[in-house]
């Protein structure tokens, strides 16, 4: 799965009773929330009813927001039913119904060592200053924001937590994998559901943000433009590991990887007619 976090608004109106029985819904009394509804789910969170502004302001904001993870879902089909099913038969409901206010897109490359890619990435159009590292986690700019870090380590804290693991994470963690996750957070993104349906292949886009410096050409790194990395050489055990994945073949890997991901998700396990790739 290539995408990561849906964030959706919309006009329509939920189905109460069937959010019932999916889930507590709890009612904010204290007018300190921005919807006056909120109800948990087990693949995400849906509020409804704005209560922050006067009436005529509220008015004209979507009057439900849903924040899901795809990653529950097998493909895209089981996901349109889901969300579909969380609102009233009466409300006329289409992809266009919803608007994309938040979408994460990640590619996982495996046998990819962080600490042998950190040294030679960078990311074009964003400040030195954005970038920084906290916990083994790379972080760079804020919309979009990029993400790197080990996906692997990244379950196991979790599931020491007794968070959530699903049963894909699962075989990541059984299969004895390095995975290295890049992850690019886009909010504000301008279009609706239809419009990332119609073509989820466009947004790998996003990816060719990032590049790498050639490890044999030191002289040319100070010359080119983005951010340096946080290490000026790459650890010496890790350089087999980056010697696999040179320059464009990396990038071309990040960008292949979410290209196939995101095509198997949206075509289902038996295809799916009209959606275009």
């Amino acid at each position: 799965m290539s995408i990561d976090m849906f964030n959706l608004t919309t006009y329509a109106a939920v189905d109460r009773k069937h959010l019932n029985e999916m889930g507590y819904i709890r009612e904010d009394t204290t007018w300190k929330s921005f919807y006056k509804f909120f109800c948990e789910v087990e693949y995400g969170n849906i509020m409804w009813q704005p209560q922050k502004f006067r009436s005529e302001t509220n008015y004209k904001i979507p009057y439900t927001k849903v924040d899901v993870n795809p990653k529950y879902f097998n493909n895209y089909n089981m996901f349109q039913s889901w969300l579909f099913g969380l609102f009233c038969e009466s409300e006329d409901i289409s992809l266009n119904s919803f608007n994309v206010s938040r979408i994460d897109l990640k590619s996982d490359i495996e046998n990819l060592f962080i600490d042998a890619v950190l040294p030679r990435l960078y990311a074009m159009g964003y400040r030195r200053d954005s970038v920084g590292l906290y916990k083994g986690t790379i972080y760079i700019g804020s919309n979009p924001k990029i993400r790197i870090y080990d996906k692997i380590k990244e379950i196991k804290a979790r599931a020491r937590k007794g968070g959530d693991v699903t049963d894909c994470e699962l075989e990541m963690l059984s299969s004895g994998k390095q995975i290295t996750r890049f992850e690019i957070q886009i909010r504000g993104y301008k279009g609706t559901l239809k419009d990332v349906v119609n073509n989820p292949v466009g947004l790998a886009s996003y990816f060719d943000k990032l590049q790498f410096y050639d490890m044999k050409d030191d002289e040319k790194i100070a010359s080119m433009g983005g951010l340096q990395r946080l290490m000026s050489r790459i650890p010496r055990k890790y350089r087999v590991e980056y010697e696999t994945f040179r320059n464009e073949e990396i990038q071309a890997q990040i960008r292949n990887n979410y290209i196939s991901s995101v095509k198997e998700w949206f075509e289902g396990d038996d295809g799916r007619d009209g959606v275009p790739f």
